[in-house]
């Protein structure tokens, strides 16, 4: 579950279908209600709330539409002002535009090969024995260090002399 959430724009998707789901439910209790604001038609309302419900499922199910269902989101909280209670008491509106604006504002996060913040056994394991066996190499030295064997490598091997067939 953890790599899907991440995968997508989990979280503005959640807060969009909380918004749609919050004006949907104030329509509903109009009737308990003592004191609503009625503005616009209850149809546009329930209209607004099935919209953004379905916008928020869909940023969810096709994370490459996130800036045009954001987008949407943004625009019907900003027309549930008018037309359901005042954007559901605030409520839904303001989760809307948080949602909306999430899910604009989110970027896929491509992982390179070569994170610093993950770390795994197999790479701590790695890095330790690549740290011992540059530790076990034998270290060059010069005959300027007394007491030190010198290591001179190939190229202190003797030659033989170049000649020239002619």
């Amino acid at each position: 579950m953890r790599s899907w959430r991440r995968s997508r724009p989990f979280w503005g998707g959640l807060l969009i279908v909380a918004a749609g789901t919050e004006l949907l439910s104030i329509p509903l209790a109009l009737d308990a209600l003592p004191v609503a604001l009625v503005f616009g038609t209850v149809g546009a309302s329930y209209l607004l709330a099935l919209v953004m419900v379905i916008a928020g499922v869909l940023v969810w199910l096709q994370p490459g539409q996130r800036v045009f269902l954001g987008l949407i989101a943004v625009l019907l909280s900003m027309a549930s002002f008018v037309y359901s209670n005042l954007g559901g008491f605030l409520i839904g509106m303001v989760l809307g535009l948080l949602g909306g604006m999430l899910t604009v504002a989110w970027t896929p996060v491509s992982q390179p090969a070569n994170r610093f913040d993950t770390l795994n056994a197999r790479i701590v394991l790695a890095a330790v024995r690549r740290l011992a066996a540059r530790m076990k190499a034998r270290r060059w030295t010069t005959a300027d260090d007394p007491g030190q064997p010198v290591d001179a490598g190939p190229a202190a091997q003797p030659r033989e002399p170049d000649r020239v067939k002619g």
